[in-house]
């Protein structure tokens, strides 16, 4: 699988590529070698960066080359290397940098091999002048060695804790102590830089930040001369991984190669035994090992869709769910909030493609989550990085989005269809459990334990259908004023955070709507006849249900349970659901428009002339809006906010002023964030809905807009998709976005119609005649646990709408729809419809 990319760069775009293995390490790097590297907030071995770093690198990894007593840097952040020619490749998951000028050519190869927590890198220095040069090398990166909080708290105080050693090859720093929000403890992790070449001889070490710059800075130091010794130690300073080198002469065309290391390690014989991968051999073993890696994973669905460039392009989009899943939303230069944990929101919907990509821990992953939800229907809202670790939010600031419990039925149901594992229903887990009930209005002594225990003290434990239905019972009855859901503290746009008394989400009424319609389908499919469920539940299962009774009865939980007959549960649910979508069709349809909101101060957030395309979203998603309705607001949403150079829909009118009495996102400047960007993940969700309506044409545009404007130069989008396009459709916050789970899961549901549906499989391609290259495109995923292709050949170059299966062949026998098993790829033919 190739989908290197390479370019050659003009000038600082700000691109950045993330490296990582799944012990930890985690990095960010840039061609001009900024970024930092961590194994998460507390253990920085580089300093932490943010976006604004991208465009001054001043504390990344850098080499400085003595070359005819003339300095120049790994960086190229010297005044006369301004002028170098810069080539830029990335692959996975590697970066290499490709510097030139008239002199000599430097090749920088980076990667974070699979075993190891460390960052390794080749330099190769070519001499392609017509003369002799004089090299000498000094490796020049400093070292951070502590907590982010450290940053602006305590940060000279803290590089007082810094036991500094040159040793051989190198420099390691093991601070005595940590001391930041966690309190005083001993340290135990060691930070370290090595480097070593067979064509250089080690001179010295300058371990110490201010001996290297020795009055002049990190741009133009004056301390090169300050080597010392191995087994050098000095006490109490910042630190720098300063290995110099003794000069060579390189006659013309004669190189020489140089490797070094950044790593995080907790005992110096584990930060030593690194040293190995500073060879040839070792450092090609490691890399290949790495990309083997990835590539594997990538496999599990892959496209060839539209052209070649986007198709390479899908291939990076299936990647980003996992670097969602190891980067959380704290460890990318955008993405520079927080403490790495990922949003509840965030764990389900990544889970999307994991299900797709028939990642083995799924089944673990799925049923671990549900140990976040509360008994009162709230749940926490950040994950630790163990199985089963939540937190209340960040910060521990309880908040409550009143999406939150919408989102794991979702997943859940994938699950089920792409199995038929409709087992998972009925397995029991446990509740999380703090100080805070009433769906977080009110909070009790903090409890000894996090799992939600009854009477007598012994954990509870109800089944994921008994989550899944506390979870949108709850949420279906959490209404405001004009009888849709309360918009609580925020929905899905966290910037909607100041209507929490009147505000309503008119949005995620549908969403909770459907849930019902949903839940009542997949009970109707489980064996047994009765339901058990914790007993105060049951009373939400009738119209205008009391929830404040619901929320004192579980304040003190019983852990009584009693068993509903299937078809009283299902009859219920349906009545809810139909007589919650009737209001919305009825009460909620304007202008030929959903509203989406209504304000603290109880009045509807859009007027004639403005919409948020939220509202539209969730209609479409939850197929609660008629026909005719969605023909309607498809024609209106593209007028209001389809914009072709901003990457497609935006995600709200300009309402022209700050909305204190909705949220922070209307203080940001129009155009950005969740201000009327073209909000990447609810523009790919109004696509998904718009292809469920066969609204093809419309759909088909959301996605190709958005996806042809990540691969606009001008977007300065290096790979995948951003989580939005800004004013001047700058893609911005890359790789780490919901919406990539989404577009692989329009692209295989929707567009090549890969239907299943309770582990059957039904083909119902929405493909139109561009979709095609050279008459056929196709999709290569996991169906029934095996890597399958499904090939659509169009031979007539016939446009949706216009076409139909012809057949469908498995090794050359003509199958029907309703697959249930597969022994081989599948061929799909297209004829005219007659």
């Amino acid at each position: 699988m190739n989908i290197t990319k390479r370019l050659k760069l003009e000038k600082n775009d700000g691109y950045y590529f993330p490296l990582f293995n799944l012990k930890g390490l985690r990095s960010s790097i840039t061609p001009y070698f900024g970024g930092d590297l961590k194994l998460d907030q507390h253990h920085y071995a580089l300093e932490p960066t943010t976006e604004v770093d991208l465009y001054h690198n001043i504390s990344g990894r850098n080499v400085i080359f003595d070359v005819n007593d003339q300095l120049y840097f790994l960086n190229g952040q010297t005044e006369h290397q301004q002028q170098d020619e810069l080539f830029y490749e990335t692959g996975l998951l590697y970066q290499k940098v490709e510097r030139s000028n008239r002199l000599f050519k430097l090749i920088t190869t980076s990667y974070i091999p699979t075993d190891d927590c460390v960052e390794l890198h080749e330099i190769k220095f070519i001499n392609h002048a017509n003369q002799k040069l004089e090299v000498g090398v000094t490796t020049a990166v400093p070292l951070y060695a502590r907590s982010a909080d450290n940053l602006r708290d305590h940060r000279h105080v803290t590089s007082l804790l810094n036991r500094i050693e040159t040793v051989e090859k190198g420099i390691v720093v093991h601070p005595t102590l940590s001391f930041d929000e966690r309190g005083h403890q001993l340290n135990d992790t060691i930070y370290s830089l090595f480097a070593d070449s067979k064509d250089l001889q080690v001179k010295g070490y300058i371990p110490v930040l201010d001996d290297f710059i020795h009055g002049g800075s990190l741009h133009f130091p004056k301390g090169l001369s300050n080597i010392v010794p191995e087994k050098t130690q000095v006490d109490g300073y910042e630190a720098i991984g300063a290995v110099q080198f003794e000069k060579v002469i390189l006659n013309p065309k004669e190189s020489l190669t140089l490797y070094f290391s950044i790593g995080i390690h907790k005992d110096l014989k584990s930060a030593l035994n690194t040293t190995s991968y500073l060879n040839t051999k070792s450092f090609e073993e490691g890399l290949k090992k790495t990309q083997s890696f990835f590539e594997n994973y990538l496999s599990g669905l892959t496209f060839r869709f539209h052209d070649e460039e986007t198709s390479k392009q899908l291939s990076w989009v299936g990647l980003q769910p996992m670097l969602r899943r190891y980067f959380g939303n704290s460890y990318l230069p955008h993405h520079d909030y927080g403490h790495g944990g990922r949003g509840w929101r965030d764990l389900w919907q990544d889970l999307l493609a994991l299900i797709m990509m028939n990642d083995a821990s799924v089944i673990d992953l799925l049923f671990n989550n549900f140990l976040g939800v509360r008994i009162d229907g709230s749940n926490a809202t950040i994950i630790g990085d163990q199985p089963g670790e939540f937190k209340a939010d960040r910060n521990m600031i309880t908040r409550v989005w009143s999406d939150h419990g919408a989102w794991p039925l979702l997943t859940v149901k994938l699950y089920i269809d792409e199995t038929g594992d409709l087992d998972i229903l009925l397995k029991k887990q446990g509740y999380f459990m703090d100080q805070f009930t009433h769906y977080t209005k009110k909070t009790r002594p903090k409890t000894k334990t996090n799992l939600q225990t009854d009477l007598e003290g012994n954990p509870y434990y109800g089944t994921i259908l008994e989550h899944l239905l506390l979870q949108n019972l709850v949420g279906h009855h959490n209404i405001g004023a004009h009888g849709f859901v309360r918009l609580e503290d925020a929905d899905w746009n966290d910037g909607l955070d100041m209507a929490h008394k009147k505000g309503e989400t008119i949005a995620f009424t549908h969403m909770y709507a459907n849930n019902l319609r949903t839940l009542a389908y997949l009970i109707e499919e489980i064996k047994d006849e009765k339901i058990t469920l914790f007993s105060a539940l049951k009373s939400l299962l009738i119209e205008r249900a009391d929830l404040n009774h619901f929320f004192d009865e579980v304040e003190i939980f019983s852990g009584k349970t009693v068993e509903i007959e299937k078809k009283d549960l299902v009859k219920a649910l349906n009545e809810l659901a139909d007589h919650r979508i009737k209001k919305l069709q009825k009460e909620a349809f304007k202008k030929n428009k959903f509203q989406s909101y209504y304000d603290n101060d109880g009045h509807d957030a859009d007027t004639e002339e403005t919409i948020s395309l939220t509202g539209q979203a969730m209609a479409l998603l939850s197929k609660t809006a008629s026909p005719a309705q969605s023909a309607l607001l498809a024609s209106t949403t593209r007028n209001l906010l389809y914009d072709i150079h901003m990457g497609g829909y935006k995600l709200n009118s300009n309402y022209h002023q700050i909305r204190t009495n909705m949220g922070r996102a209307y203080g940001f400047a129009y155009g950005h964030k969740e201000n009327g960007a073209a909000f990447s993940h609810m523009a790919v969700m109004y696509a998904y809905g718009l292809y469920q309506y066969d609204l093809i044409s419309y759909g088909h545009e959301a996605v190709m807009t958005l996806l042809k404007q990540a691969q606009h130069p001008n977007a300065k989008v290096w790979v995948g998709i951003p989580e939005y396009f800004n004013d001047r459709g700058i893609g911005m916050y890359p790789y780490l976005t919901g919406s990539a789970s989404w577009m692989l899961l329009l692209l295989r549901t929707m567009v090549f119609g890969i239907e299943m549906n309770l582990g059957k499989l039904y083909l119902n391609p929405r493909l139109k005649k561009e979709d095609f290259i050279e008459g056929k495109v196709s999709i290569q995923t996991y169906l029934f646990n095996k890597l399958r292709t499904i090939t659509y050949y169009n031979p007539n170059q016939l446009e949706y709408g216009f076409y139909h299966i012809q057949k469908m062949l498995i090794n050359g026998k003509e199958v029907a729809q309703g697959i249930t098993s597969l022994n081989g790829d599948i061929e799909v033919y297209l004829d005219e419809v007659l």
